[in-house]
């Protein structure tokens, strides 16, 4: 696994996509680390309302995925749990979802992506890069932190599901 290249995913990679979201659920230490999501809103963040990035290996297998949220004024935009004004709100973009196989855990994808993402959004109007990591997801946490994440909120999400809100300026 030494070759593995960042790419934007396509529209053909959404079956794939849903396999390592799968897997993620049903290996993941705990089940309150990782929340799926469905098909369609894995469909919408291929292009549409963000991007997806991809890991593949030299034969062309993804290896895991990054999904970037762009949430504009939705409800969901984690800045306003950060009492963001106005003006930051639309420069909010969530790092939503990173997601590896278990063959390829512990080559340090998930900050690749944190990076590549970063670069994809550099000469754009996103500013605030915001996230969220259980609390005892210390691998997520670790590499949020590493790539220059600081912890700004812990609170109950998605149902009442404790995450901390990380949170970088470009």
């Amino acid at each position: 696994m030494k070759h593995i290249t960042i790419k934007r995913a396509e529209q053909e990679d959404v079956d794939a996509i849903m396999q390592l979201m799968q897997e993620a659920v049903d290996t993941v230490k705990v089940s309150d680390w990782f929340l799926p999501d469905n098909r369609q809103y894995i469909e919408e963040h291929i292009s549409d309302r963000g991007f997806t990035l991809k890991a593949l290996s030299s034969n062309n297998e993804i290896l895991g995925f990054f999904i970037v949220d762009l949430p504009g004024e939705s409800k969901h935009n984690l800045g306003y749990d950060l009492n963001y004004d106005d003006h930051k709100i639309h420069k909010v973009a969530h790092m939503d979802y990173a997601v590896v196989t278990s063959k390829a855990r512990g080559l340090g994808l998930q900050r690749r992506f944190f990076k590549e993402a970063e670069k994809q959004l550099e000469d754009t109007i996103y500013e605030y890069f915001l996230g969220t990591v259980h609390p005892d997801n210390i691998y997520s946490r670790t590499n949020f932190v590493k790539t220059g994440y600081r912890e700004a909120r812990q609170m109950s999400k998605y149902g009442g599901m404790q995450r901390i809100i990380m949170e970088k300026e470009k």
